[in-house]
């Protein structure tokens, strides 16, 4: 009897090693050691997502409508002084003059993005050699003109750059005859014009977010 429950021991001894050792395999560490384990690699989610589809799962979409928005006229005031003449070549700008047109602007201080705005003319004579050589045509006289005054009026009203602005017209605008002395010299002007911006409302087909 002895004998039979030592075999059962020794056969049950043997089966439970065979056990052991199919759960072990070749390449884990042996039974009881430390192991790091590492948590199983997912496949990454891609942050980006296609605008469409986030629009069309939150319930939002892009509808035309019809919007007012903001724009400008601009009224330019052309008789607020007189024009600046030019005698000989050099303009005459008297003190009194500056006073009148600082007195303008600041009547005009309310208004939104007021400048000055200056033309120059010339009359139809012909250029000497000289003066061909320096301003080419009455074209590039008239500009000389209006350059030479809007810079001593920005100095004078101390105005930034972009407040003065010019232009020129060369002989094309005559007020006056040429064909005397003194219509010549009405010719031969600079005129100064006061823009501001007047703001008005418009209608404006827009794309609106509608949530």
């Amino acid at each position: 009897m002895s004998g039979t429950c030592t075999r059962g021991a020794w056969l049950l001894g043997l089966a439970l090693l065979a056990t052991a050792a199919q759960a072990q395999s070749a390449g884990d560490p042996p039974l009881g050691s430390a192991v790091e384990r590492q948590l199983p690699v997912e496949q990454p989610q891609p942050w980006a997502r296609d605008p469409e589809q986030v629009k069309t799962e939150a319930g939002d979409r892009l509808e035309q409508q019809t919007v007012f928005a903001e724009s400008f006229d601009t009224v330019k005031l052309k008789n607020v002084v007189p024009p600046i003449h030019f005698d000989s070549g050099v303009a005459k700008i008297p003190d009194a003059y500056v006073d009148t047109l600082r007195k303008a602007l600041d009547n005009l201080r309310d208004r939104r993005n007021v400048r000055l705005h200056l033309v120059g003319h010339a009359d139809n004579q012909r250029l000497s050699p000289a003066l061909v050589r320096v301003f080419e045509d009455n074209a590039g006289l008239s500009r000389e003109r209006a350059g030479e005054v809007a810079e001593f009026l920005q100095r004078a009203l101390q105005l930034k750059p972009e407040a003065v602005a010019y232009e020129w017209a060369g002989d094309s605008h005559p007020v006056a005859t040429n064909d005397t002395p003194e219509g010549r010299a009405l010719n031969r002007r600079v005129e100064v014009e006061v823009w501001y911006d007047v703001p008005k409302a418009r209608e404006a087909d827009q794309d609106v977010l509608v949530r």
